[in-house]
C-alpha cells in the first residue's frame, strides 16, 4: 500500500516540474528600437499584430535563412540583429516573464544592413 502512495506521490512531483518549466514557442516579427537601451544581449521584435516582445538572445544560436542571399549576409549573423531585420525566434518564456531566444533565424536583413554587405 505504501510502496502505491509512494509513486503516485513521485508522478505528481516529475508532472509538477515539467510544467513549472517553461514551453518553448517561436514567433516572428521585425526588430525595433526599444524603449530603453538593451544593449548587445536583448532584441525587441514587434510581430504584425504591433505587439513588441524584449528578447534576451545572449544564449541563443543566431543564423540567416536559406533563403537570405549570401552576398547581404554578414560574417557574423549576430551583427544582423538591428531594426528593420525580418527574424524567427524560438523562446522560453521565463516566470519573470522575459523571453529568452535558444535560435534566432534572420529571414530578411535590414535594408541598411544589406546596403553595407555590398559595399
Amino acid at each position: 500500500m505504501l510502496g502505491l502512495a509512494g509513486g503516485s506521490f513521485l508522478t505528481i512531483l516529475i508532472l509538477c516540474t515539467t510544467l513549472s518549466a517553461g514551453t518553448p514557442g517561436s514567433f516572428r516579427g521585425t526588430i525595433v528600437d526599444g524603449p530603453h537601451s538593451a544593449g548587445k544581449s536583448w532584441i525587441y521584435v514587434q510581430g504584425r499584430n504591433g505587439m513588441a516582445r524584449r528578447v534576451d538572445i545572449s544564449r541563443a544560436r543566431v543564423t540567416y535563412d536559406e533563403a537570405v542571399p549570401t552576398t547581404t549576409r554578414l560574417a557574423k549573423p549576430e551583427d544582423g540583429l538591428v531594426p528593420g531585420a525580418e527574424v524567427r525566434v524560438t523562446a522560453e518564456q521565463g516566470s519573470d516573464g522575459e523571453w529568452k531566444a535558444s535560435a534566432v533565424e534572420i529571414l530578411r536583413a535590414a535594408a541598411s544592413e544589406e546596403k553595407r554587405a555590398g559595399k
